[in-house]
C-alpha cells in the first residue's frame, strides 16, 4: 500500500502536496516532483502559511485525479478515466477495440497487472496524501494560521475522499457486503493518520486487512462526519470540490452496497432540500460538466492538468479520438431503452469507422473535461431501489420516473406506470436496467454487479459475460446493434464466470505482498498461487 514513492520521498512528500498545483494550475502534478523547491522543503512548510494550506488541500484532489502508472504519472487512478474505464471493462455494457483494458475486459489480470495494480498502489498513495493534509490542516487550525472553520472544513474534505477511495477498493479488492464468509470476510488494512517517518513505514508494513463490515463502519464513520464539517456550497468549485451534499450522496451510494435500505432512504430524502436540480437536457451534465445544477461531485481535469491521453475521457470514450471502448449489444439492444430517448439520440454515437455506437458524453478536444462521481440522477435511483425494498413502490415509481421522464421524448404518453410491473422484482429490473441507461460511461456498472452477486431478487452471480467487439463491427454492425434484438451467443467472447472464480476478486499485487508479511497470509481466495 505504502509504494515505492512515498518511502523514497518521506520527509517531502506533504510538502509535494502544498507545492502541487491546484487542478485549475498550470502544470501536472509530475512536474511539480520535479521542482527543486520541493526537494528542499519539510513537510512542515506545506502548512506554514494559508496559501500553502490551500494548496495542499488541491494537491490531495490532485492526486486522486493523476497518480503513478507504471513510473510517469500519466493515468486517471485512482479516479478519472483510467479507474472508470476499469468500472466498465468489469462489466458487459461496453466492448474493448483494442489492447488497452483487455487484460481487464478477458478477466486475464494477476497479480502484477499494472491496471489492478495500479489502482490498488494509487489508492493507497492517495489515502496518505489526504491523512498528511488532514492532520496538517488540522494543526495549522489549531496554531491559527487558517481560522478553525476553514480547518474543520479541510478535515471534512479529506474524510470524504477517504471514503471515496476506500469504497471504490472494497468493490475492486472484497467481497459484498453481504458474501459473508467469503474470501474470510477480509475488508482492507485502514489507515487512519499520516505515514511520513521510516518508524511509520515500518508500522504500516505489519498491518494487516480489517473485515468487510469495519471498513465500511469506518467509510460511513468517515462521512457522517465530512457531513457534519462540510459547508452545503464551496466556494472553491462546487463542483469538484466536496459539500455536506457530495458526502450526503455518496452515504446513498454506500448504505445501497450495505443494504440498508432504511438509511439510503434518509439520506435521499436530505436532498428534498438541497441546492440540485435535474437538468432539463440529460447531456448537460456533460457538455456544462464544470457548470450544471446536476452534478454533485467531480473530479476536476483542465487542459494544462489531466490525465493525458491515455487516461482522459474523451480520449478513452470518443470515438472521433481514440474509439477504444465501444458500446455493447448487451446495453445498445435492450428493448426498455426506447429508441427516441435523448439518451440514445444525444449521448451515443455510431462512429463510420466501425457503424459501432459509442458513448458520447464526452466531447472535449483539450481532455479537459471532468469525471464524473456523483450526480443527482443516482441518489434518486439509488432512493428508489431502496423504497421498493423497503415496500415503498409509490415513491419507488416516482424516482425512477424523475430521472426517466426527463430523457423521454413524450412522458404523458411513455412514463412509468405502476400497471406497468406485475411484481416488485419487475420494478426492480427497471430501476437497475434505467441506473444503466442514466450512467453508461460512468464507471458505476461493475459497482452494482459487485454488490449483486447474491441478490434475492436480481443476482448477478459473478462477473458477466462479454461481447466480442470483432464478432459485431464493421459490416456485421448493422443487423447486431438492433433496439429490442436478443443476443446472439456467437458473439461473445468469453462466459460469465462465478463469483467463487478467483478473478471476481482481484489480487493484491505482489508488491504489497513482498513488503508486509501480515497481507502475504491474507491475499484473497484463489490468488495464493
Amino acid at each position: 500500500m505504502i509504494n515505492n514513492t512515498i518511502i523514497k520521498n518521506v520527509r517531502r512528500v506533504a510538502m509535494v502536496a502544498a507545492l502541487a498545483p491546484a487542478i485549475a494550475l498550470t502544470s501536472c502534478i509530475k512536474d511539480t516532483l520535479d521542482l527543486e523547491p520541493a526537494y528542499s522543503l519539510s513537510e512542515n512548510n506545506g502548512f506554514d502559511t494559508a496559501d500553502h494550506v490551500a494548496l495542499s488541500v488541491a494537491g490531495a484532489y490532485d492526486r486522486c485525479q493523476n497518480s503513478q502508472y507504471n513510473g510517469s504519472y500519466s493515468r486517471g487512478y485512482p479516479f478519472g478515466a483510467a479507474s472508470i474505464l476499469q468500472g466498465e471493462m468489469r462489466g458487459e455494457d461496453f466492448m474493448m477495440s483494442q489492447q488497452f483494458f483487455l487484460i481487464t475486459f478477458q478477466g486475464t489480470y494477476n497479480a502484477s497487472s499494472l491496471n489492478n495494480l495500479t489502482m490498488w498502489e494509487a489508492s493507497f498513495e492517495a489515502l496518505n496524501r489526504v491523512n498528511i493534509v488532514m492532520e496538517g490542516a488540522k494543526q495549522a487550525g489549531a496554531e491559527g494560521v487558517i481560522d478553525a472553520a476553514t480547518a474543520n472544513q479541510y478535515e471534512g474534505e479529506m474524510l470524504f475522499l477517504r471514503a471515496l477511495i476506500y469504497h471504490n477498493l472494497l468493490t475492486h479488492f472484497s467481497a459484498p457486503y453481504n458474501l459473508t464468509g467469503y474470501n474470510n470476510d477480509y475488508g482492507l488494512p485502514l489507515y487512519t493518520h499520516s505515514i511520513t517517518t521510516k518508524d511509520e513505514i515500518d508500522e504500516s508494513l505489519t498491518i494487516g486487512r480489517s473485515t468487510v463490515a469495519q471498513t465500511y463502519a469506518q467509510i460511513i464513520s468517515d462521512l457522517n462526519q465530512a457531513e457534519s464539517q462540510l459547508p452545503e456550497t464551496n466556494a472553491d468549485n462546487n463542483i469538484t470540490r466536496a459539500t455536506k451534499w457530495a458526502a450526503i450522496a455518496l452515504k446513498t451510494r454506500v448504505y445501497l452496497h450495505m443494504r440498508d435500505w432504511n438509511n439510503v432512504v434518509t439520506e435521499a430524502k436530505k436532498f428534498d432540500n438541497a441546492p440540485y436540480a435535474l437538468e432539463a437536457d440529460p447531456a448537460t451534465p456533460f457538455l456544462s460538466f464544470s457548470s450544471n445544477k446536476e452534478s454533485i461531485f467531480s473530479i476536476e481535469c483542465t487542459a494544462d492538468d489531466n490525465a493525458s491521453v491515455n487516461g482522459s475521457m474523451s480520449s478513452m470514450f470518443n470515438p472521433y479520438q481514440r474509439y477504444m471502448c465501444p458500446m455493447s449489444p448487451v446495453l445498445y439492444n435492450s428493448a426498455l431503452w426506447l429508441p427516441d430517448d435523448k439518451r440514445r439520440t444525444e449521448l451515443v454515437e455510431i462512429y463510420a469507422t466501425d457503424n459501432v455506437p459509442y458513448c458520447y458524453k464526452y466531447q472535449s478536444s483539450d481532455r479537459s473535461e471532468y469525471a464524473p462521481m456523483l450526480r443527482l440522477a443516482e441518489v434518486y435511483l439509488n432512493y428508489a431501489e431502496a423504497a421498493l425494498r423497503s415496500g415503498d413502490q409509490a415513491t419507488a415509481l416516482t424516482y425512477l420516473n424523475k430521472v426517466r421522464d426527463r430523457s423521454l421524448a413524450d412522458p404523458a404518453t411513455q412514463s412509468y406506470k405502476a400497471a406497468d410491473f406485475a411484481s416488485a422484482a419487475d420494478m426492480l429490473n427497471a430501476i437497475l436496467w434505467e441506473k444503466r441507461f442514466e450512467t453508461f460511461g460512468e464507471g458505476l456498472r461493475w459497482g452494482d454487479i459487485h454488490r449483486l452477486t447474491v441478490d434475492d431478487m436480481a443476482p448477478t452471480g459473478g462477473i458477466p459475460a462479454k461481447i466480442q467487439y470483432k464478432k459485431v463491427n464493421g459490416a456485421n454492425a448493422a443487423d447486431v446493434f438492433v433496439i429490442g434484438k436478443a443476443i446472439d451467443e456467437a458473439w461473445y467472447l468469453v462466459g460469465a464466470y462465478p463469483y467463487t472464480d478467483r478473478r471476481f476478486l482481484w489480487p493484491i499485487p505482489t508488491n504489497d505482498l513482498t513488503r508486509n508479511p501480515t497481507l502475504a497470509a491474507q491475499q484473497n481466495v484463489g490468488w495464493s498461487n
